[in-house]
């Protein structure tokens, strides 16, 4: 199976195209008795975009946007008094499971047409076993970013890429062979495709599709069987604990590495680049199992405030008909950079870049949106930095073996 992909010719100067805020809401209408107001908090970066695509309110209702930090949206929603709560919020995906257990948030059903309108892959970052809390406005995942000077054609497996890197950097061509950063205060992030085309995963599921914090994956059999890869990649230097995201970013930008994993955030970069390079997923290690990126969401729940606040159905519609559709997504997302969850919308998108990293990620895994994924991130990845420290590497088995560990014992689970 060969790798998505498309490839971008680059010159010098090319503007990151962001897009228009301006989009016209549904008109207020004359409502003998005045309608009463919908609350949004929001993010610094999305407040304003969500102010001006509402100039005049949502369908007769007042909409008052609070800006606040994406920390305290989460924090004081538990706490705030009723008379100043908000009734929608923007949020990560990854609060889904801990709001949706506090009651905080209620479930918002999509209907078949809207959730047609998304990847499953992207709706799943706001659902708890079936039910929907949220709807997606903006995603982020890696890619495999390929220098087609050095690299003319694209391998189609993972085999293949490394033989290439290695022939590359043993002929001087090249100082680092696969641009997957680690070091810093990595949490493991961009090792998540090679992790998943060996196999591992967080947490498994139950049978009603609810992640299951007592199914740690780290060091399931599947991965353990296919890890002896891992020493080979460190032994030959292919992977490194020590390259740093700065470094993978200037070696790359230099012509000095074939490959690099980078997401959306990565646009100026590309931006710059003054070769051809092409942007895929990553081929597949294993034969059958796909190395999937993660995916960051962030999109819009609505509280439990709506229904107190006697707007709850107003609420719901702002959300799945005005926010879910793609006008809005794509001004939403293009306040950050990123690429929109909305599949119409992302056809709108005018940086070609961010639809071929969009295309990357179609196989992505959205980050676990229960509290116990904090508890994996440290082990995960301090067993990726153990594995693949060069000379000092301890072998990779045992290391996600003692991650997997030190995670059930934070999480109380006994085998």
């Amino acid at each position: 199976m060969r790798p998505r992909q498309v490839k971008v010719l680059v010159s010098a100067g090319l503007a990151l195209a962001i897009g228009a805020f301006g989009l016209a809401a549904a008109p207020s209408g004359s409502a003998a008795v005045k309608a009463k107001p919908i609350t949004i908090w929001a993010d610094a970066a999305h407040a304003p975009v969500i102010t001006a695509l509402l100039p005049t309110g949502y369908r007769g209702a007042p909409v008052i946007v609070v800006p606040k930090d994406m920390t305290a949206i989460r924090d004081e929603l538990a706490a705030v008094p009723e008379a100043s709560a908000p009734d929608i919020i923007w949020a990560d995906a990854t609060w889904t499971g801990q709001l949706a257990a506090a009651g905080s948030v209620v479930a918002l059903p999509l209907g078949k047409k809207a959730t047609a309108s998304f990847r499953a892959n992207a709706l799943s970052g706001f659902q708890v076993g079936t039910t929907g809390y949220g709807v997606p406005v903006q995603v982020s995942n890696l890619a495999l970013i390929s220098n087609v000077s050095l690299v003319p054609n694209p391998p189609s497996t993972f085999a293949a890429l490394s033989d290439i890197a290695l022939k590359l950097v043993r002929a001087g061509k090249a100082k680092v062979a696969f641009g997957a950063p680690q070091g810093g205060d990595s949490d493991g992030y961009s090792m998540y495709p090679l992790f998943s085309g060996l196999g591992g995963y967080f947490f498994g599921r139950t049978a009603d599709g609810t992640l299951d914090p007592t199914q740690v994956g780290l060091a399931n059999k599947t991965f353990l069987q296919n890890s002896t890869a891992i020493d080979s990649w460190n032994e030959s230097g292919l992977i490194s604990a020590a390259l740093t995201a700065a470094k993978a970013r200037k070696t790359f930008a230099n012509g000095k590495s074939p490959f690099w994993l980078a997401g959306p955030e990565e646009i100026a970069t590309l931006l710059k680049l003054s070769f051809v390079y092409r942007i895929t997923s990553v081929p597949p290690i294993v034969s059958g199992i796909k190395a999937a990126p993660l995916l960051r969401l962030q999109g819009f729940m609505m509280t439990k405030f709506a229904a107190t606040h006697g707007v709850q159905d107003e609420s719901s519609k702002l959300i799945r008909l005005f926010f879910g559709a793609a006008p809005a997504q794509v001004s939403l997302a293009a306040a950050s950079g990123l690429i929109p969850a909305n599949r119409a919308a992302v056809g709108q998108v005018a940086e070609k870049r961010l639809q071929a990293i969009d295309l990357a990620g179609a196989d992505g895994v959205a980050i676990p949106n229960i509290p116990q994924m904090g508890a994996v991130w440290a082990p995960y990845g301090s067993a990726w930095s153990i594995s693949t420290a060069g000379v000092d590497a301890k072998l990779a088995k045992p290391s996600f073996k003692v991650a997997q560990r030190t995670v059930e014992a934070s999480l109380g689970i006994v085998r």
